[in-house]
């Protein structure tokens, strides 16, 4: 017995050598699953396609799944659920509908919008609907002098979306300034982008109904991303609050911030209006799980 026992032991010791046991971050990750919806066409503009919705449409999902950040809804399936489910296929759905759609197909959020074609400009107007609020809780919009520039308008509407949903993970190595996170290539960590190292602070809670509606975010650190793999990325610490005060097992979060305590910009997106325009917010329900 005392045999069989000890070959036993060796044989689970040389298999342990070959599994590979997923961290907490790696297993936990998800990409946030989304639909997008074709444009509806607006306007007096006899030049514009009438399938120019379709296309922004198009052009949105492939950028969308370019970013790596998403898990975007197949057109043919979304217009076949759509037909059966007695839905209007375009940017023209109420947020009521499109959380019932939203639902069948199993998805957080809705992207639906138009596309305004006048003589003297192109614009186009997304929306961000929360399926489980039924509700809008993003919008945004760019704007250019001419259909020309319609692809780069949606490049930059895919932009905001995108920034919309920052990813989090974690610091799995510390080496002198030089950090490594397990977000990397797969999900569209990009050379020269920042992180923000932050700790969880206080739980905020409603006072009569004790629901907790956040928790306080403390920001420790800026990272700079220099290097990009598969799965991790290393970049090097370009400001910390104190020393050593970014370690391992530190939540990182993307961000458009130049320096700590900065407010979120987006130098990334450039309009030919003159008009400002801001991101679109971070949604709330939004958090890595």
């Amino acid at each position: 017995m005392n045999i069989r026992r000890t070959i036993l032991a060796a044989a689970v010791l040389a298999l342990s050598h070959f599994v590979v046991y997923p961290s907490p971050a790696q297993a936990d990750f998800k990409k946030t699953k989304i639909a997008v919806l074709d444009f509806q066409m607006q306007g007096d503009d006899q030049n514009a396609s009438k399938d120019m919705g379709k296309i922004v449409a198009e052009w949105l999902i492939t950028g969308l799944v370019e970013t790596g950040r998403f898990d975007v809804i197949e057109r043919r399936l979304l217009e076949k659920l759509l037909e059966e489910q007695k839905l209007g296929a375009t940017g023209a759905i109420d947020p009521s509908s499109a959380a019932q759609l939203g639902k069948v197909l199993g998805v957080k959020i809705i992207v639906s919008g138009t596309v305004t074609s006048l003589e003297g400009y192109t614009e186009i107007n997304a929306r961000l609907i929360n399926v489980d609020s039924a509700s809008i809780i993003a919008a945004e919009k760019v704007r250019a002098s001419s259909a020309e520039k319609l692809r780069d308008l949606v490049a930059k509407i895919t932009e905001k979306i995108a920034l919309a949903f920052p990813m989090e993970g974690y610091i799995v190595q510390r080496n002198d300034k030089k950090v490594t996170i397990d977000l990397g290539m797969q999900i569209g960590v990009k050379t020269g982008m920042k992180f923000m190292a932050f700790k969880e602070g206080k739980v905020i809670k409603h006072p009569k109904t004790g629901e907790v509606l956040d928790v306080e975010v403390i920001e420790i650190g800026l990272i700079e991303v220099k290097d990009v793999r598969d799965k991790t990325s290393t970049g090097v610490i370009v400001q910390e609050t104190a020393p050593n005060t970014v370690a391992y097992g530190t939540m990182v979060r993307s961000t458009q911030k130049e320096s700590l305590g900065e407010e979120e910009s987006d130098k990334s997106v450039q309009e030919d209006s003159s008009d400002r325009r801001g991101l679109i917010p971070m949604p709330r329900f939004f958090r890595r799980e």
